[in-house]
């Protein structure tokens, strides 16, 4: 029960991007210090059914998960864990990842959140809380 709760606690803060491409698969939080308390969602890209339905292009699974620092929720941090997709394609064998821009360009951090960051700071330091 609170597995489904936390669920749909994050499909209310996920950025609409993220959910269009990605399904929660596990939320963990870390109790132990409750002033220190941490989300970590763990997401897995969507299958793209153009890919899926074609001929030419095989699923090759997931590549190893990356973290990525969202919105702090109450001031506790939130850990975006995401799992790629690879494809190959069969007629030329390169293999590929879709093109999808979930951080901000040099950062570790989900675009909205280094946006809300840059805002508030000017540049964006990584002594930052939740950093």
């Amino acid at each position: 029960m609170e597995t489904k709760i936390l669920e749909q606690l994050a499909s209310l803060v996920l950025p609409q991007e993220i959910l269009e491409r990605f399904a929660i698969v596990k939320i963990e939080t870390d109790e132990r210090d409750i002033d220190a308390m941490s989300m970590t969602i763990h997401l897995d890209e969507r299958m793209n059914t153009a890919y899926q339905e074609s001929e030419v292009y095989e699923s090759l699974g997931f590549m190893d998960a990356v973290s990525v620092t969202d919105f702090p929720i109450r001031d506790h941090k939130v850990v975006l864990k995401l799992r790629r997709r690879r494809w190959k394609n069969k007629q030329t064998g390169e293999s590929f990842v879709e093109q999808i821009s979930v951080t901000e360009k040099g950062t570790r951090y989900s675009k909205e959140f280094a946006a809300f960051l840059k805002e508030t700071y000017g540049d964006i330091p990584g002594d930052l809380p939740y950093a």
